[in-house]
């Protein structure tokens, strides 16, 4: 789109609230200007704000809004738009600020280019006769100094500019740095003219619509360009020509008609001006709101100021509705991840990972391990002569295969589980924004959808301890084992050397130690204990292991979430915290670019 199309399309019903309030136009006779709120010039408006940081603050909005476009985001055209406003208002404001750029606009036979010819002093633009047409635009400067970059950049042709530094009256003095323009009908036929029109519309600093009493209420205008132009009362006049083909009466009732169909458009501080180019009746009113506004050199600014006003207001909605007026309070007690939420995402990831499973097989690795040194050899011997033994090392092996294959990565986690997490969090915030943010926030929470699953993996692999790793009472407890082991071999040895040499003598003059059969039920007795002994030892340590084991579990779990709290922190709510801080530099860049 060329910034000449944005007449039609450029200001929305946003910016229709008038700058001076519901101040009445003025009605006059042929020849009279309508006082304004002001009485005198077109720029009596408050003074505007920081142009430049206003301007700036829009610029962050669009970069803002342009990362965010799309049929479900930022409205493209509404940027485009903006870009060229921002861009058009730079290049203005660049230009000469003595020069005041006003244009005549109006429709076929509304006699704005004899109402031009009678200001310049000068039959500059052509009059039709049988069909009153102006195909291009023509310039009459009032100063030429410093004007050429201007008229440059208003594209108005080397043939129809005109200049009238060399034979300023000194009526026309104050006139010093008007630039008139007389721009081709926006009704015209001609191919182009409208375009035209249109683009100079959106260039001009001061609009001047000329309209004639049969058609000062055509529609076209009205809704084309008068109406999309509400806010912009301050520089805009408007001028009912062709008086002198009505009585005084007609033109106090035209005057208020269209008094009233400028307020409804909410134009309320727009000049009415009654003219005749034929007689020359109120030309000198005219005159002198023109010299006004040059001295007054605060039509661009305003004009400016007035676009500004106008699209920062389309913006409003992507604020909230809560922002409609202010955009600066409120935005903390929504717009911001709740407290918590790292923990609850954490538990989330925790149950998808199998942190409670993981927990248990380690548990249940650790009492398997615990039985090679604490436990009751003897036991071992019965389970290793019944079988038992390798179905214990194999689930020792698969337990300890299952944690690795979870620590090493995706095959560990439910990516369904992670998925409804995700949606949770994003359903938590999101719905609290106005598009596109609410969009935009749960797209951030599934930024990093892939790299969670790994990350929940690698988070279980840190908090896992070394899979052969023993405590160095378990080596205490299994030399004591081993001992009483001993213990009980030495004694069925003995009760051997008793049946042997006391019961069958086989052996003659042998120790009484060895020849006492009636040593026989002590050393069973002896034996009967080491190995209850043995049993005891073997129960409490498992007993103290699986405390242990239990506690390691305990740990192991809380580092395990505590890790996957970072992840959830790092991989989700990081990327969420960082579009709701994008949320809040629009929401101040545009409370910027408003005021």
């Amino acid at each position: 789109m060329s910034i000449g199309e944005y007449p039609s399309t450029w200001l929305t019903e946003a910016g229709q609230a008038g700058r001076g309030g519901q101040a009445g136009h003025g009605q006059a006779g042929p020849g009279v200007a309508g006082a304004g709120p002001n009485g005198a010039g077109l720029s009596g408006g408050a003074p505007p704000g920081d142009l430049s940081g206003r301007l700036t603050a829009l610029a962050r909005v669009i970069q803002i809004g342009a990362a965010r476009s799309g049929p479900e985001g930022f409205s493209r055209p509404l940027l485009t738009e903006a870009e060229q406003l921002v861009a058009r208002a730079g290049e203005r404001l660049r230009l000469s600020p003595s020069h005041t750029v006003a244009v005549l606009a109006g429709g076929t036979g509304s006699g704005k280019s004899s109402l031009f010819n009678q200001m310049a002093g000068a039959d500059f633009s052509a009059v039709g006769v049988t069909r009153p047409h102006t195909k291009d635009p023509h310039a009459c400067v009032w100063g030429m100094d410093g004007a050429g970059p201007l008229m440059e950049w208003l594209g108005i042709p080397h043939r129809n500019r005109y200049a009238r530094s060399s034979a300023l009256s000194e009526g026309e003095a104050s006139l010093r740095g008007l630039v008139l323009v007389d721009l081709p009908d926006h009704d015209s036929v001609a191919a182009g003219a409208a375009v035209e029109t249109n683009r100079l519309v959106g260039l001009a600093d001061l609009m001047v619509w000329v309209l004639d009493p049969q058609k000062y209420a055509d529609a076209s205008v009205h809704r084309r360009y008068l109406t999309p132009l509400a806010g912009h009362s301050s520089v805009i006049a408007v001028v009912l020509n062709q008086s002198d083909l009505l009585t005084a009466e007609q033109a106090e009732d035209c005057v208020s008609d269209l008094a009233r169909l400028l307020d409804t458009e909410g134009l309320h501080d727009a000049r009415i001006l009654v003219t005749s180019a034929r007689s020359g009746a109120g030309l000198d009113e005219l005159r002198k709101v023109l010299a006004e506004t040059v001295t007054d050199r605060r039509a661009a600014t305003d004009r400016i100021a007035a676009d500004l006003d106008a699209m920062a207001e389309r913006f409003v909605p992507y604020a909230g509705p809560a922002r409609g007026t202010g955009l600066d309070t409120g935005f903390e007690d929504f717009a911001e991840v709740p407290p918590g939420s790292a923990v609850v995402l954490g538990e989330s990831f925790s149950k998808a990972a199998g942190a409670a499973a993981v927990g248990q097989a380690l548990q249940s690795a650790r009492e398997l391990r615990a039985v090679d040194y604490v436990g009751w050899p003897v036991s071992w011997l019965v389970d290793r002569s019944l079988g038992h033994d390798p179905v214990r090392k194999l689930r020792l092996g698969n337990l300890w295969e299952e944690l690795r294959g979870i620590s090493g990565g995706p095959a560990g986690a439910q990516q369904a589980e992670i998925d409804n997490a995700l949606t949770a969090i994003g359903e938590q915030i999101g719905p609290t924004l106005p598009a596109p943010w609410s969009q935009t926030v749960r797209v951030a929470a599934r930024s990093k959808r892939d790299e969670i699953p790994g990350a929940l993996g690698a988070a279980i692999g840190d908090a896992l301890p070394e899979e052969n790793s023993v405590e160095p009472w378990w080596r205490l407890v299994a030399a004591w084992q081993g001992l009483l082991l001993g213990c009980v071999v030495a004694g069925l040895a003995w009760i051997g050397a008793l049946l042997v040499i006391g019961v069958f003598h086989a052996v003659h003059h042998a120790a009484a130690i060895f020849s006492d059969a009636a040593l026989l039920p002590w050393v069973g007795i002896l034996i009967a204990a080491i190995l209850a002994l043995g049993w005891l030892t073997a129960s409490g340590c498992m007993s103290m292991v699986s405390a242990a084991a239990l506690r390691e579990r305990s740990r192991v779990e809380a580092q395990m979430r505590s890790r996957m709290q970072d992840v959830a922190e790092q991989l989700v709510l990081m990327p969420v915290k960082q579009e709701l801080s994008e949320y809040a530099r629009f929401c101040s860049a545009l409370q910027s670019a408003r005021q």
